[in-house]
């Protein structure tokens, strides 16, 4: 088995035993997904996507904040995450989750406005097919925002050798100047970042051209 095919595998085994559970034991991603999501600029009629969107909370807080306009898609990589989903957003008309691997997204080019991800970038085995296929269903001008922890110190970077250690499915903790270089590799401009707590940050992208 691939080391990337590997990875995918374990992450999501990982949420497959997290989903039932998951609404309830991580309150503190609630909180960081409410701090992002409020730095966005929504607009009218956006067109957003949350990559690794786990229950799908975020997806639905930024629904409600547009008043039923838009369009609002989520994809996991856990099917029982995907299951849970389902069952708690029926009642909205302008939600839809898909099980997908963030390597490969199931949408055509140009298709969002707007992609977030919150505590799952480190987890992805392979960040740069990540962000060109960001890059690829952007429209020119839409954004991405990552929001993770960032390894720009040394107590972060020695947290991200024992994640490596004892968490399954993790890959890697990255810095500041790493996202700028996986950014602008994928063809995104790196717009900076903001500092949410700590060593916790939101970098953000943007598809500058077609």
């Amino acid at each position: 088995m691939e080391k990337t095919d590997e990875y995918t595998k374990q992450n999501e085994e990982l949420w497959d035993s997290r989903a039932e559970t998951y609404d309830k034991r991580f309150g503190f991603t609630r909180w960081t997904q409410k701090k992002l999501v409020s730095i966005l600029e929504l607009g009218e009629n956006p067109y957003f996507l949350d990559i690794g969107c786990g229950t799908g909370w975020a997806v639905r807080y930024a629904a409600n904040l547009t008043n039923g306009r838009g369009e609002f898609y989520g994809i996991d990589n856990s099917s029982e995450m995907i299951k849970k989903v389902e069952a708690s957003s029926s009642s909205y008309k302008n939600i839809h989750f898909y099980k997908a691997n963030a390597e490969s997204l199931p949408f055509g080019n140009n298709f969002f406005d707007l992609i977030i991800s919150t505590n799952a970038f480190h987890h992805f085995a392979s960040p740069d097919k990540v962000l060109k296929e960001a890059y690829r269903v952007l429209k020119p001008k839409g954004r991405i925002y990552i929001f993770d922890v960032t390894a720009d110190n040394f107590m972060i970077r020695i947290l991200d050798r024992l994640s490596k250690k004892i968490e399954q499915g993790h890959v890697k903790i990255y810095s500041t100047r790493e996202y700028q270089t996986l950014f602008e590799n994928s063809g995104l401009q790196y717009m900076g970042h903001k500092s949410v707590i700590v060593s916790m940050k939101t970098h953000i992208g943007e598809k500058v051209s077609q």
